[in-house]
């Protein structure tokens, strides 16, 4: 009977021996795909950062166009501004040296002292 003792105990120890060589097969293959998974997350990582980069360089250039837009906008405002108000200077220098009269288009009277 120890005889049959024995025999189980054996088989129970070589079972016990190829279940912890199986375990640590399996760690080794786990540890090798853990370091592939580390390695793809580290290269998308990178990617990542590199787009938001991008991202961020062509809001910075955006973000400069639309100022030079505005200020260019605002200049053609203010040279608008000042045409329209030239303009209408004109139009009081005319108003000063002609008569408003039915003779408007004859010389004020002042401005034909000049010729005398």
């Amino acid at each position: 009977m120890s005889n049959d003792l024995l025999k189980q105990l054996e088989a129970k120890i070589n079972e016990a021996i190829e279940t912890i060589e199986f375990s640590r097969m399996e760690i080794t293959d786990l540890k090798e795909k853990n370091d592939e998974l580390e390695n793809r997350y580290e290269d998308w990582e990178q990617r990542l950062s590199s787009l938001i980069e991008k991202f961020e360089q062509l809001e910075d250039v955006e973000a400069v166009e639309v100022e030079a837009e505005e200020v260019v906008a605002v200049e053609t405002e203010d040279e608008e501004a000042e045409a329209d108000t030239e303009e209408f200077e004109g139009e009081k220098i005319e108003g000063s040296t002609f008569g408003t009269s039915a003779d408007s288009y004859t010389e004020a009277p002042g401005s034909s002292q000049h010729y005398a």
